[in-house]
């Protein structure tokens, strides 16, 4: 009898305040999501009423022998000491930015340049709320942190399957496709 082995991959899920990581990881999910919420404070009660204050924690499985652990992040800067928490042992790192507001582009800027300092793993840049209003171009977003633009696509993170379409192949299929 031959044995399945299970693959499982380890990504950060990261991101400025309200971008969409925590949709994002819920859309993908098949386990419920571990979520670390309170509520708001500070600015971003005037975003929205609840959010991340350690993690959210949800498992895919896209077949039977591989598993997609997301580790999605707090995005508020006093919550960082978690950033590099969650980033031991990664294998990937997805950084969400809410297209709809410029401000969380240049928030994505220290995030990206944050990490950048401290690991070196595949990564990818999702531009999330396109369909609201189009503050930052995804050539935009790609220009502000100085990687190629094939690093960076739109999703829209309440859709599973071509959101987990693009996660396989960036961090599956050819496993490494964006040098660190």
């Amino acid at each position: 009898m031959i044995e399945n082995k299970l693959t499982v991959i380890k990504l950060v899920v990261t991101g400025p305040v309200n971008a969409g990581k925590t949709t994002l990881i819920r859309s993908l999910s098949d386990v419920p999501v571990v979520c670390t919420n309170e509520i708001a404070s500070d600015g971003v009660s005037d975003l929205k009423e609840q959010t991340t204050v350690a993690m959210d924690h949800g498992i895919c499985y896209p077949t039977e022998d591989l598993a997609l652990h997301l580790y999605g992040t707090p995005g508020q800067r006093r919550f960082d000491f978690m950033w590099e928490i969650l980033a031991e042992g990664a294998d990937g790192i997805v950084f969400v930015v809410d297209g709809s507001d410029a401000r969380s582009l240049e928030e994505l800027k220290y995030i990206y340049e944050h990490y950048s300092a401290r690991v070196k793993i595949p990564f990818l840049v999702v531009v999330t709320k396109q369909d609201i209003v189009k503050f930052v171009s995804l050539q935009g977003v790609a220009s502000a942190l100085g990687i190629s633009a094939e690093q960076v696509k739109h999703v829209d993170a309440r859709e599973r399957g071509p959101v987990m379409e693009l996660l396989l192949s960036r961090f599956v299929c050819g496993a490494k496709v964006f040098p660190a």
